[in-house]
């Protein structure tokens, strides 16, 4: 049996915890306060005051004292796991949750995500990981934060929740600009857009692939996820990264930029810029192979399984 568990910020962590999933060799169950998974948990979080300690003194996180939430979810992860002695956990992505899982003498392992996270309570969780995966492609240079991990860095690619496109339409075929909008939220309503199809935040599609491939150009923020299914699609992007924490969108639409994958403009462009910026995506979208989507998640899973298989009773 496996273990996995998705923060239920946004919708990303799930998707890319079910994506995986499909493909691994074990039974496993998923873990998350968002909807849709195998077993939910609690929000731990109070919203009625300010609870105390919230960072247990700076090692942490989230850790707040007296939120009665996240005592009900550790104890449910605990059960489960006193009952069916999981090979691995798979946190998908939370410090707090795979040090308590460790804890209890279960290999973990953990998501790196983009950004600085020089942070003790980051380098915590990747110190104490059996092995950690990265949703970018293995030509990408390790982060300065994950070097001293490196010998357990799986760089696997970007990680789609739908599975590998063939074809699709060709340059001269596509029409259109579509917006694509994720659950984690943007500053996009601030800003004059061109004509175009908006999917995500209010208008909600459950496979907005199709949408891609037909676009002329997808103009999108930089979570992993969005990037993963745009570079699946090879759809020309114009990527605006939002302010993250760690700055995890920056750090990605770095390396789109200078990978020549996508357009990120430095600034907010003029009605009259946008022409030119959507013949240049069109010609960077011959990259996105790069972003080496097909086969991610699988590969993902092998990593588990791996790992899964060398502590199996």
């Amino acid at each position: 049996m496996i273990g996995m568990y998705a923060h239920h910020a946004g919708s990303g962590h799930l998707h890319r915890a079910r994506a995986i999933q499909h493909h691994l060799d074990t039974d496993s169950v998923v873990f998350s306060s968002a909807e849709g998974a195998d077993i939910t948990l609690p929000l731990d979080l109070d919203p009625d005051s300010a609870p105390d300690d919230q960072t247990a003194g700076g090692t942490l996180h989230w850790a707040p004292v007296g939120v009665e939430g996240l005592s009900t979810r550790l104890a449910i992860i605990a059960q489960w796991i006193a009952r069916h002695h999981p090979s691995v956990f798979y946190v998908d992505c939370s410090v707090e949750v795979a040090a308590f899982v460790r804890l209890m003498g279960i290999p973990v392992i953990t998501i790196a995500m983009p950004g600085v996270r020089f942070d003790d309570t980051h380098q915590l969780g990747y110190s104490q990981a059996s092995a950690i995966i990265a949703a970018w492609p293995d030509w990408v240079p390790i982060p300065p934060h994950l070097t001293a991990h490196a010998d357990r860095l799986h760089m696997v690619g970007g990680i789609s929740r739908f599975e590998s496109i063939d074809g699709g339409e060709t340059a001269a075929q596509r029409e259109g600009v579509v917006i694509l909008r994720g659950v984690g939220g943007d500053d996009f309503d601030s800003q004059d857009w061109p004509e175009a199809t908006v999917l995500g935040g209010d208008v909600l599609v459950s496979d907005p692939t199709p949408h891609l491939r037909a676009a002329s150009v997808v103009i999108a923020a930089a979570g992993q996820n969005s990037v993963a299914d745009i570079a699946l699609t090879g759809a020309p992007a114009i990527i605006f990264p939002q302010e993250r924490p760690f700055g995890e969108q920056h750090a990605t639409a770095s390396i789109l930029e200078e990978a020549e994958l996508a357009v990120v403009p430095h600034s907010f462009p003029s009605p009259e810029q946008w022409e030119e910026l959507i013949e240049l995506a069109a010609l960077r979208a011959e990259n996105w192979h790069r972003w080496q989507t097909t086969g991610a998640a699988k590969r993902a899973a092998a990593v588990i399984d791996q790992v899964a298989a060398k502590n199996r009773k």
